[in-house]
């Protein structure tokens, strides 16, 4: 049981004749000069003032307090940079904040011995300095955190659950977003400054947070997911607004908002296709922002939006339905930039190191396109067609992954390459139930060999975040039970791990696929297979 300790019916008074140190501790002092008992049992610094005090004046911290530690004040008055006075304290003021008030000492028990007080201005010190003598300890630490002001905040204005939604995108979202193709992931260190400096950004990642942390708990309704989606529409709209009416000089927020827009539909696996007004918006601005930057966007930042915009777009056109619709959603600029970043063998945490691949869709898309949209089509391909898909064709094959890039990322084009090769081969209507009809055997080549490769990966690794479109590519063209079921529990096993919502909603869609007759399936008919089951989404 602690000592019952007595308490002081007198008032505490406060000295008004003694030594500065002895003011601030609130001692009682001998007034012994130059150092007066108290400063010297305790081995403190004991300052005085120049000339006696007025009675109605009292010592403050402006009053010029030296420092609480000796040697460190020693050195400072012996340094030639310091600036000093005879008689006079060092004029720097002490740290505000790191000080306790007035109030501490007054409750402080009177009965405890002086070296409690001392202990508490040594932990004042800050710790690492070579002039402490205080041991670097965690309960040492404690003193200073303990005096910071609790008002302090990286996000004012918003509430608690502001807070848990950037700790989850910091932790689990910017990781399952990336693929992991390089050890820096721009969602981190190219998002997250942006956000601090935007609200609109950081409004976009908290909702995108919100999103996958829903979906990623399996709730069916989230009111925080769905209040922070309002609010992020509500700005996003308001910040395109602003820029139309020529309020907003730079687009480069509202580019990487409308994108991270895109992901966050990605996120909560929607199937309205909300992702393709995000990403027709995203090209808009991105226009903009291409004719304006004048080379102020720093470099890493620009190619992870070019990255970022031609990924989404070019793996977003297979949900394009090519007989009624030319819209390619890259352009050549785009195009141009992109090649830049392949002559620099750029890799990226979405296109990985199959940048050179995702290029070819758009050609495929209109090779397809002209055979589709011919009233009568002929038994063939005319000669040119022909000529068009050999050359994309041998330009596929042509293709290999980078050397220095990972064994998965090295896995993860190839798979990439063997679904391009089935989007191709099915653009010119070989695809057929028969297994003597053309460009049957270059088919179940790709299949095979697309299947082996995905079988080397685990479902579990980051780098299949990206791999939603080669994977709905093969699955379409599925015909083999056991193989349907490979995919069935790829895709289960990937949408448990990363809680993304398109991997289930490919996952809905390949189901319904596979309920069709096979001249009714592959690639080509994604897109109807959407329109009949109203599953309208990306495979970003």
């Amino acid at each position: 049981m602690p000592p019952i300790r007595r308490q002081r019916s007198e008032p505490i008074v406060r000295v008004r004749t003694g030594c500065f140190t002895c003011r601030r501790r609130k001692k009682k002092c001998n007034e012994s000069k130059p150092v007066c008992a108290g400063c010297a049992r305790n081995k403190l610094d004991c300052s005085w003032p120049t000339s006696t005090p007025t009675p109605d004046s009292d010592a403050t911290p402006s009053g010029g307090f030296q420092s609480c530690n000796v040697q460190s004040n020693r050195q400072r008055q012996d340094s030639p940079s310091s600036p000093s006075s005879p008689g006079l304290s060092d004029p720097r003021p002490p740290l505000s904040g790191h000080f306790p008030s007035e109030n501490q000492f007054l409750y402080t028990d009177p009965t405890d011995q002086d070296n409690s007080i001392d202990l508490l201005l040594r932990e004042m010190v800050p710790m690492g300095s070579p002039n402490s003598n205080v041991p670097e300890t965690p309960g040492n630490d404690m003193g200073i955190v303990n005096m910071l002001p609790r008002s302090l905040s990286m996000l004012p204005g918003h509430d608690p659950e502001c807070f848990q939604l950037l700790s989850h995108y910091l932790g689990t979202t910017a990781d399952c977003m990336s693929n992991g193709s390089t050890p820096i992931n721009p969602f981190l260190v190219q998002v997250v400054p942006l956000a601090f400096s935007s609200d609109l950004v950081l409004q976009l990642v908290l909702t995108q947070s919100a999103a996958h942390r829903a979906f990623r708990s399996k709730r069916d309704v989230d009111d925080t997911a769905e209040g922070q989606y309002t609010k992020a529409l509500r700005l996003f709209r308001k910040g395109v607004t602003e820029f139309i009416d020529g309020e907003e000089s730079s687009p480069l927020l509202l580019t990487v908002g409308a994108l991270i827009m895109c992901f966050t539909e990605t996120a909560k696996g929607d199937m309205n296709g909300t992702v393709f007004d995000h990403l027709s918006a995203a090209h808009s601005l991105l226009i903009q922002l291409l004719l304006r930057s004048n080379n102020t966007i720093p470099k890493d930042l620009d190619d992870f939006i070019i990255d970022y915009y031609t990924y989404t777009a070019t793996v977003s056109m297979i949900s394009i339905d090519a007989r009624v619709s030319s819209q390619r959603l890259l352009d050549s600029d785009m195009e141009q930039r992109a090649h830049r970043l392949i002559n620099c063998k750029y890799v990226g945490n979405l296109s990985g190191c199959w940048l050179e691949l995702l290029l070819v869709i758009p050609r495929i898309f209109d090779l397809g396109r002209r055979w589709m949209i011919q009233d009568d089509q002929p038994g063939a391909p005319a000669a040119d067609d022909i000529v068009v898909f050999g050359s994309l064709q041998a330009e596929i094959m042509r293709w290999t992954p980078y050397a220095f890039v990972s064994q998965e990322t090295q896995l993860a084009g190839l798979i990439f390459q063997q679904a391009m090769l089935l989007y191709l081969v099915t653009s010119l209507g070989m695809f057929s139930d028969t297994t003597t009809s053309a460009g049957s055997a270059l088919m179940n080549c790709a299949i095979a060999e697309a299947m082996a490769l995905l079988r080397r990966v685990s479902p579990t690794s980051r780098i299949n975040s990206g791999l939603c479109w080669p994977i709905a590519v093969v699955g379409s063209c599925l015909s083999d039970p056991g193989l349907q079921e490979e995919l069935r529990q790829r895709l289960t096993t990937m949408g448990n791990a990363f809680g993304l919502g398109n991997m289930h909603r490919t996952l809905l869609l390949l189901e319904h696929m596979w309920q069709l007759p096979l001249h009714d399936a592959g690639p080509w008919n994604i897109c109807r297979a959407m329109q009949q089951k109203q599953i309208w989404i990306s495979f970003a």
